[in-house]
């Protein structure tokens, strides 16, 4: 169930090839029990049709899983009902509270604070900050309030200006101008890449020097032919990003066998992979004799499912329930990796060799103590 057409964000399809690249894997070895993995039908819920998609898909597919990439996820409530086990890019609201569906990483709290932000601050040593984010999109208004209350928590710089009422595709000259003359060094988003590049470009035309980072910017392609624009901005994925070195043996396996099935090794072609490998995960804990429910009594008995390294761990006996609810859901440490973009590349910052990751204890009152590690086997 993937978003195509009509996203805002560019089509999620990497997501298929993503799932296709493991399954190839698998299938090269043997399959899983003698049987050769399959991924039978994709289907686009043009952005506003997913609870309709997946009730069609649910009815007329027979699949044993669904995998998933989708902006709107209103068709999770369906997929939990029919307690099918379900693997998507977990950006989306709906995705707490169903233990039959399972993502690169829990349920997500889009309004509690984070370090990396504030740390990103700090490496940086910017005082003023900037925020953007969609009115239009609830996770996006929360976002905006995250990371207010991220700063809050760690005062290394100040808040000067919020805008969490824009549309989609907004022109932004408006929000630029009031950053420019509030002295705006840094600007914090909560939109899609897209409508990042649209503010670099505003930020050219008027010529604000600010960095900008961005949750949404891991495209290799786009940044080699917009890097100008982009130069400076901090870009952070949910995974072991490809340009840290060396890399993890699950990133080389990844980039492997997308060649060998001819396509393109992308941000969603990673969250395919990871998806695909938590099913595998699944069937592999369940044994020869699975079902669903084997698969999901299975994955929701790990404590630090990570994908081989390729995530931080995620503990399914908690984590998909809504952290607002219950706060002891979140992970005891707070964890990102991140990327600068430079000459129209991404280059690693603030890791070590062999350690990505930079991780804080929730329970440290400041970002003094960076704890810098690998997931990996």
């Amino acid at each position: 169930m993937i978003t195509v057409t009509n996203s805002p964000s560019g089509s999620f399809a990497p997501l298929a090839d993503g799932v296709r690249a493991y399954y190839a894997m698998v299938n090269a070895s043997g399959g899983i029990y003698g049987r050769q993995l399959k991924l039978t039908n994709v289907h686009d819920d043009q952005l506003g049709n997913n609870r309709q998609a997946v009730a069609s898909a649910l009815a007329g597919d027979n699949a044993f899983a669904t995998f998933g990439a989708t902006s709107i996820f209103t068709g999770a409530s369906l997929l939990a009902a029919a307690n099918q086990p379900s693997f998507v890019w977990n950006i989306n609201p709906e995705f707490a509270g169903h233990n039959n569906i399972f993502g690169n990483v829990g349920a997500l709290c889009f309004d509690c604070t984070d370090t990396y932000r504030p740390f990103i601050a700090k490496q940086l040593g910017v005082t003023k900050v900037g925020i953007v984010a969609y009115g239009v999109a609830q996770q996006s208004v929360e976002c905006a309030a995250g990371i207010q209350a991220s700063y809050r928590k760690y005062p290394v710089a100040k808040v000067v200006f919020v805008d969490n009422t824009l549309p989609f595709a907004a022109p932004l000259s408006a929000d630029v101008a009031a950053m420019k003359s509030k002295g705006v060094q840094l600007v914090d988003t909560c939109i899609d890449f897209q409508e990042s590049y649209t503010l670099a470009k505003e930020m050219n035309k008027q010529g604000m020097r600010a960095v900008q980072e961005s949750p949404y910017g891991y495209d290799a392609d786009f940044v080699a032919k917009n890097g100008a624009l982009l130069e400076g901005s901090i870009v952070y994925a949910q995974f072991d990003e490809f340009e840290h070195q060396p890399q993890i043996p699950e990133v080389r396996k990844l980039v492997q066998w997308s060649e060998r099935i001819g396509v393109p090794v992308r941000e969603l072609t990673a969250y395919g992979w990871i998806l695909a490998d938590e099913l595998v995960t699944g069937l592999k804990l369940a044994g020869p004799d699975f079902s669903q429910q084997k698969v999901v009594d299975a994955l929701n008995s790990l404590t630090a499912y990570d994908a081989n390294g390729l995530i931080a761990p995620i503990d399914w006996t908690k984590q998909h329930n809504d952290p607002r609810k219950d706060p002891s859901t979140l992970s005891k440490q707070d964890c990102a990796n991140f990327v600068e973009i430079h000459d129209g590349k991404f280059v690693p910052v603030w890791d070590e060799p062999g350690r990505a990751w930079v991780c804080f204890n929730r329970s440290d009152p400041n970002l003094d103590h960076p704890q810098h590690v690998s997931f990996a086997p």
